[in-house]
């Protein structure tokens, strides 16, 4: 008599598969969005509250404009100072008390007395009178329950509360990323203080830099989801975002299309093609659609990316204004040689980092890092045991050679004029200059600069290879 019997945990592992296939979709992590947003609006506000009133770029044609708004005047008549429009006296007055602005020793106050009615109306100009009103609109209703100054720092309160929703909102996909720390470290890097201080002063870029942020985070998350469980609430981020950041500026679309673009090269085209026949993403392109042709209408309409005076063609006093492309071109181009010096710090260290990943991508496959493996070390240790110090030396000596040749180049562009242009300043290639013209009289002057820099040069290379050769661990002699 045969008996059948089934495989053990067939029943098991087909129930897990099934309750896979239909377990719910992960979330938007909502403790780290609440908490995010409370942290971020907290460090906002205090930005808010410690940075005098219009003590932010252009902070007081935005808070006339938002005040305007609210009140019904979005486009005022148009004058050699911007549009005029009719506000509260102490929002009028915001426009008097910038004469602290790159004068340190100067008070915040400026002397300017408090208006003796602050909530008479009276007329106002403001540069921002062509700027998109939504913005306004959301921040500016605080100015209509508030009759003194107190009025303005709920605007910059509104203002940060809505800056913090929209970097919490990227802070709580970051944290769904793969790779988590590294993305996390990342969203750190692009928090910057500045994002904080705009957000905490009625201005619209702080918005719009917040809302990209959620927008270009979102669209990252969608790429690397290959199965697509967050895509409803990745879609719910980024038309948000779209929508409040395409309102911004007159510029925001530019930045949105980055956002928007840069990720999609992420995903394969099959997988793409896929995404877009989703009834999901078919509505979230509908809605931003619409936001967009807003947008679109306001700016071509008001044509806002212009000054908000009445002859524009005036007021741009910059160089080169009104030229062919071939010249703006050329004018770029001298532009990138004059800021050479700058360039060697910003990017100067690109090598170095690509050989750091070289060297560490040949040591994980050695025979010791294995053996490390296969006894349970960590990576942590693994890293900091193992390939550091037998990664240290080469790179001491790459990061001696890339200082070395940094001094020289610093040293040839100033030499030929395009390096330090400050008379204050010294540097090695500016003595040499000035020595070649007096080189026929007093050639010590030509000379003794050079030698130096030689000599520098060749000291950093030198003690780069002692420090290469006492840190190297293949160098180490074994006693008996």
């Amino acid at each position: 008599m045969t008996v059948l019997q089934r495989p053990v945990g067939t029943d098991e592992t087909n129930h897990v598969n099934d309750e896979s296939t239909t377990a719910p979709r992960p979330a938007l992590p909502v403790r780290a969005f609440l908490v995010s947003w409370a942290l971020l609006t907290a460090l906002c506000v205090c930005w808010g509250f410690a940075t005098p009133i219009s003590g932010s770029p252009d902070e007081p044609a935005h808070i006339v404009r938002a005040a305007s708004v609210v009140r019904g005047e979005w486009v005022g008549p148009a004058s050699s100072n911007g549009n005029i429009v009719t506000v509260p006296a102490y929002i009028a007055r915001s426009q008097a008390v910038t004469c602290f602005a790159f004068n340190p020793a100067v008070d915040a106050d400026c002397g300017v007395a408090e208006p003796a009615d602050p909530d008479a109306e009276v007329r106002s100009t403001t540069t921002a009178g062509l700027y998109n009103p939504v913005y306004y609109l959301a921040v500016g209703w605080p100015s209509l329950l508030f009759p003194d100054t107190s009025g303005i720092y709920a605007m910059r309160a509104v203002s940060a509360l809505l800056t913090a929703l929209f970097l919490a909102l990227a802070f709580a996909v970051t944290t769904t990323l793969p790779q988590r720390r590294l993305a996390i470290l990342s969203y750190a890097l692009a928090l910057t203080p500045m994002m904080l201080f705009l957000g905490g002063t009625v201005n619209p870029n702080s918005l719009e830099a917040a809302a990209t942020l959620a927008v270009f985070v979102a669209m990252l998350s969608i790429a690397l989801d290959a199965r697509s469980l967050r895509l409803r609430s990745d879609l719910i981020v980024v038309v948000a975002g779209i929508a409040v950041g395409i309102n911004a500026r007159g510029l925001s679309p530019l930045w949105l299309v980055v956002a928007l673009g840069a990720p999609l090269v992420l995903i394969p085209r099959t997988r793409l093609l896929t995404l877009v026949r989703r009834r999901a993403t078919l509505i979230a392109m509908a809605v931003s659609a619409l936001f967009v042709v807003g947008a679109l209408a306001w700016t071509l309409g008001s044509n806002s990316l212009a000054n908000a005076i009445v002859k524009p063609e005036e007021a741009l006093h910059f160089p080169g204004v009104g030229a062919s492309p071939v010249t703006g071109f050329l004018r770029v181009l001298s532009g990138t040689v004059s800021y050479g010096q700058g360039l060697i710090g910003l990017f100067g260290w690109m090598d170095l980092a690509r050989i750091v990943r070289s060297q560490f991508l040949s040591l994980r496959e050695k025979e010791y890092v294995e053996a490390a493996h296969a006894l349970g070390a960590s990576n942590k240790r693994i890293i900091f045991k193992h390939l550091i110090p037998n990664a240290l030396g080469s790179l001491i000596v790459w990061a001696t050679l890339g200082a070395a040749t940094a001094i020289i180049l610093e040293a040839s562009l100033t030499f030929l004029g395009f390096g330090v242009n400050d008379p204050n300043s010294t540097s090695l290639g500016r003595l040499v200059s000035d020595g070649v013209q007096a080189a026929s009289t007093r050639p010590w002057l030509f000379y003794f600069p050079g030698i130096a820099l030689l000599i520098l040069v060749l000291a950093i290379n030198l003690i780069g290879d002692g420090i290469r050769d006492a840190f190297d661990p293949s160098n180490r002699r074994v006693r008996a």
